[in-house]
């Protein structure tokens, strides 16, 4: 069987389906898909990953978590987590494929000793066989060369990117999303006595000079990512992603998608907190 991903949403959930579907089968990606996201994903991965053409397209799969077989149930316990509410569960849109998984979830945990060595090792498989390109990858080199470690990640999440659904934080979808500086700065002063570089990214650019100026008074070195000239959006995104994947412990938005891609692509070896 063969699988291609179709591009629905952002960057995080796509990423944990190509994952999903590349641990068991081979998979493509679509380039892109007429949305509101801006995403021709040519410009990060490399050309054997992308869908060509009509001949190149498998069974569409399409989900926003890293799926658990169903062989694998008996021995991973069922992290209940937000989305059980919505009990679309195994959580993956072509339905056909749902007898394939299980209805236990792994996602928005950030424990390595909660997920079973067999459903580890399957997803650092499908992890294994995702390729950037040169530009992605020149990126992520430049930045982590100034970094002296220990390295702390801080993934700020306002849930308020020009993409994110108007007035995000408060959908009533029973997932409470939330952000608040002081909630952050809280967990940052916790990790920083450990560390000697901050590595600061956001979905929104314009509240990180808050966190700069506050870590001014620190004695640490501060790494910020910010979309440079040459980028786009998506390949900023995908290096901002893999640098985090880099650090030592990582301060995250726990409902993030592009959080859990940070900790799974780094091995789930950082130290997290997860926040609201």
């Amino acid at each position: 069987m063969k699988f291609t991903v179709e591009i629905l949403t952002g960057l995080g959930n796509v990423l944990k389906s190509f994952v999903s579907a590349l641990s068991i089968a081979d998979a493509n990606i679509l380039p892109r898909f007429d949305t509101r996201f801006d995403a021709d994903y040519r410009q990060i991965l490399d050309s054997n990953l992308i869908c060509a053409g009509p001949h190149e397209f498998g069974t569409s799969f399409v989900t926003a978590r890293f799926l658990i077989l169903k062989s694998e149930e008996a021995e991973q316990d069922d992290l209940v987590n937000d989305a059980k509410i919505w009990g679309d569960h195994p959580n993956i849109a072509n339905k056909q494929l749902a007898p394939m998984f299980s209805t236990h979830s792994i996602d928005w945990f950030y424990d390595r000793d909660l997920v079973s060595d067999s459903v580890y090792e399957r997803i650092q498989k499908g992890i294994s066989k995702v390729a950037w390109t040169p530009e992605v990858l020149s990126e992520v080199d430049d930045v982590c060369k100034d970094f002296e470690g220990p390295v702390l990640g801080v993934q700020i999440r306002t849930w308020g990117h020009q993409w994110d659904p108007t007035n995000c934080i408060n959908i009533q979808d029973g997932v409470p999303r939330g952000y608040n500086f002081e909630t952050y700065k809280d967990a940052i002063d916790r990790v920083l006595p450990d560390v000697k570089t901050v590595f600061l990214t956001s979905d929104r650019e314009d509240v990180l000079q808050k966190y700069e100026d506050y870590l001014k008074t620190k004695d640490v070195k501060v790494i910020t990512h910010t979309q440079a000239p040459h980028m786009s959006h998506l390949q900023h995104s995908a290096a901002s992603m893999l640098i985090g994947a880099k650090c030592d412990n990582l301060v995250v938005s726990r409902l993030s998608t592009f959080a859990e891609c940070m900790w799974w692509f780094g091995g789930c070896k950082a130290k997290v907190i997860p926040l609201f």
